[in-house]
């Protein structure tokens, strides 16, 4: 378990306001991920992971500070959150009025996500399912990042899943690649997260020029104006965007 994070955020300045969450999981059962530095937040024990959790989702405001939807991330899957923790995330949209829950997962569970719309909507609460693809260039995605998705196609992708991660600034991606995955994304799904790639040990390097041109460029301007598109970077200069954050 990774002690120093950011676990909660209250987000309003994004076209889908929300209030972020990231909780510990039972561990990555993928694992693979080149670009991957969280694996290490998970716990074996089911109680340590709820002990913490549920005290995370104590800051949860809801209709309190005018919200009604719950971004709920881990260092896994949301199948990988224990059962009991789930049974708190569903009873904490209960008691503050959220209405919308989104759960980020690996493709590999797609098949479970109608027992999770089917146990958060025996309460009213709709949710929205997001899958880390970070780019569709198969090459890049399986060879470098590993993600394990070979030959899934973003058709297949969005029959279970309304919402994507993308992820920009590695020495092997290209604006113009960018460019192709945002095109792609916007026609498949409902939102795209777009991450700037931060480095890891052991991982790919990141290749800042890329970064500093693309922050540059009216394209970077184009996305920010664009309400299904929403930016995340952890080196940014404001530390704007929090969860997952070492607390400094």
């Amino acid at each position: 378990m990774i002690h120093d994070l950011v676990r909660y955020q209250y987000d309003n300045s994004s076209s889908l306001p929300r209030e972020h969450v990231l909780l510990v999981s039972l561990g990555c059962s993928w694992g693979k991920c080149a670009f991957c530095d969280y694996q290490d937040d998970k716990s074996s024990s089911v109680l340590a992971c709820d002990i913490l959790n549920k005290k995370v989702l104590s800051q949860v405001r809801g209709q309190e500070i005018g919200n009604s939807c719950l971004d709920v991330t881990c260092s896994a899957s949301y199948t990988e959150l224990p059962f009991t923790t789930m049974n708190y995330i569903r009873q904490t949209c209960e008691d503050k009025g959220i209405k919308t829950v989104i759960l980020e997962g690996h493709y590999i569970y797609r098949d479970t996500n109608h027992l999770y719309t089917e146990f958060f909507g025996s309460r009213g609460i709709e949710v929205l399912f997001r899958c880390g693809v970070e780019t569709f260039d198969e090459n890049i995605r399986e060879k470098t990042l590993r993600k394990g998705l070979p030959g899934v196609t973003p058709e297949q992708l969005s029959q279970y899943f309304q919402w994507v991660n993308i992820m920009f600034g590695m020495d092997c991606q290209t604006i113009d690649q960018l460019k192709k995955d945002i095109e792609i994304a916007l026609g498949h799904f409902e939102r795209i997260n777009l991450s700037i790639y931060t480095s890891i040990p052991g991982g790919p390097e990141r290749d800042q020029a890329a970064i500093e041109a693309f922050y540059n460029s009216k394209y970077y301007q184009d996305l920010l104006s664009n309400p299904q598109i929403e930016i995340f970077d952890e080196w940014d200069g404001d530390n704007i965007h929090n969860v997952g954050h070492d607390i400094l």
